[in-house]
């Protein structure tokens, strides 16, 4: 007999996340057409009609869930960027976020919602919120990263951040296609190098870069 939970057992704030968390578990271990009320209320070992009463639908349920997953990941990767000075620092952290997902299945839980997006606008919406979310904590360590130099005069930030989430991205849909064939390492390998020989010389950035601009 599955457990039941009520709001009594916890606060309601704790309950939602519980449920939320159920979900994305759900999803990452069956897939989209798998997460069910049945199937994620048996996740998280609670009665399936919490669900209607927190969420009103599945839907619902599963676009806060992804709201939510991806506000907490931006926060948590802020508090991680806050000393990144350089272009090869951002790339590390890009890999580190690359290792992370791999092993955490959040990159597939990103691509079975991107899968349920294509037919739910409103599901859509919530996963591409959370990708500009995404793409202003790159475009604010982008600013960050290149302050003071020379380079920063010619990058546009906004377009650059959009530019390597959508790069950051495609490793990861593509990795997840087939993980032995991944060449994920190597890409973070030859922008490490570019981002040093663009950390290293601003002076060259400065000649024929900002010279041509001006």
């Amino acid at each position: 007999m599955v457990p039941e939970l009520t709001v009594t057992m916890t606060d309601s704030q704790d309950t939602r996340q519980r449920i939320m968390d159920a979900a994305l578990e759900t999803i990452r271990e069956t897939g989209i057409t798998g997460a069910s009320a049945r199937a994620i209320a048996a996740t998280g070992e609670f009665n399936q009609a919490l669900i209607f009463y927190h969420f009103g639908s599945v839907t619902n349920l599963l676009i806060e869930a992804a709201r939510a997953s991806a506000a907490a990941r931006v926060t948590a990767y802020r508090k991680v960027t806050e000393d990144v000075g350089s272009l090869e620092a951002l790339v590390g952290v890009a890999r580190r976020l690359h290792d992370e997902a791999e092993k955490d299945g959040s990159i597939s839980v990103l691509t079975q919602l991107m899968a349920g997006a294509a037919h739910d606008p409103e599901m859509g919406k919530a996963v591409l919120s959370g990708f500009q979310d995404w793409i202003g904590l790159v475009e604010d360590t982008l600013q960050q990263a290149t302050q003071d130099r020379p380079i920063d005069r010619v990058l546009p930030a906004r377009e650059a951040a959009y530019a390597i989430s959508a790069l950051f991205l495609g490793i990861e849909l593509m990795t997840r296609l087939d993980p032995d064939q991944s060449e994920a390492e190597s890409v973070f390998d030859a922008l490490g190098d570019l981002a040093g020989v663009l950390d290293s010389m601003p002076t060259v950035v400065a000649k024929y870069v900002i010279g041509k601009k001006s």
